[in-house]
C-alpha cells in the first residue's frame, strides 16, 4: 500500500474509531421536583419514562415504587433493618458483609443465580456496595445498591426484564436515581 492509498482512508478509519469508542448510553432525565418516600425520611426524583407507584406498592416494606411506563423495569427503595451490633460492624468494616447477607437471602427466595458479586463503590459521596443477580425467571435481572446514611441502610433495587434493554442503561439510571436522592 502506497502512502497515497492509506491518507485517501484515513478520515473513514479515523471516524469509525470515533464511533467505536463513543458511549451509547445516555444521562437519565429527572423531574425537577422531588417527591417524599412513604416513611418521609428520603425524597427523590421521578426519572422522565417511570411512574411513581409509590403510594400504590402493596409491599409495606418499599420506601420508593417506581415503574418504567413499559412496565420491563421497576426500581425499588426499601430499608435494610439492622440491629446495633451490625450497625457498628458497618461503620467498621463497611457494607460489603450486609450485601453479601442480603444477596444471598434475595438470590435464595428467588432461585437466582449472582452475575456480579458485591463490590464496594462510592456514589453521591456516599458509601455504598453494588451487586447483581438474575432470577429464576428467564433473563430477569436485578441489580442492588446498598447505601448506608449513617444511620440507616437502604437497598435500592433495580429488576430489569428481557424486554428492558441494555444493562448499561438500567445501571446508569439506577446510579444517577441514587445520587438525586436526599437524605
Amino acid at each position: 500500500m502506497t502512502s497515497s492509498t492509506l491518507l485517501r482512508y484515513w478520515p473513514a478509519v479515523l471516524s469509525l474509531l470515533i464511533m467505536a469508542c463513543a458511549s451509547t448510553s445516555r444521562v437519565p432525565d429527572f423531574s425537577k421536583e422531588y417527591y417524599t418516600s412513604r416513611n418521609g425520611q428520603l425524597r427523590y426524583k421521578l426519572p422522565i419514562g417511570w411512574l411513581n407507584a409509590t403510594n400504590d406498592s402493596l409491599s409495606s416494606s418499599a420506601v420508593v415504587w417506581l415503574v418504567r411506563n413499559d412496565f420491563a423495569a421497576t426500581l425499588s427503595v426499601k430499608e435494610v433493618v439492622i440491629d446495633a451490633e451490625t450497625r457498628h460492624e458497618v461503620q467498621r468494616t463497611g457494607l460489603k458483609r450486609v450485601a453479601e447477607l442480603t444477596l444471598a437471602l434475595a438470590s435464595g427466595e428467588r432461585g437466582g443465580s449472582v452475575v456480579d458479586p458485591p463490590q464496594m463503590t462510592s456514589l453521591g459521596g456516599r458509601t455504598a456496595c453494588a451487586y447483581e443477580y438474575m432470577t429464576s425467571h428467564p433473563n430477569d435481572r436485578i441489580r442492588v445498591i446498598l447505601i448506608d446514611t449513617g444511620s440507616t441502610v437502604y437497598d435500592v433495587s433495580l429488576l430489569m426484564t428481557e424486554s428492558a434493554g441494555s444493562k448499561t442503561d438500567g445501571t446508569a439510571l439506577q446510579e444517577a436515581f441514587v445520587r438525586t436522592l436526599v437524605w
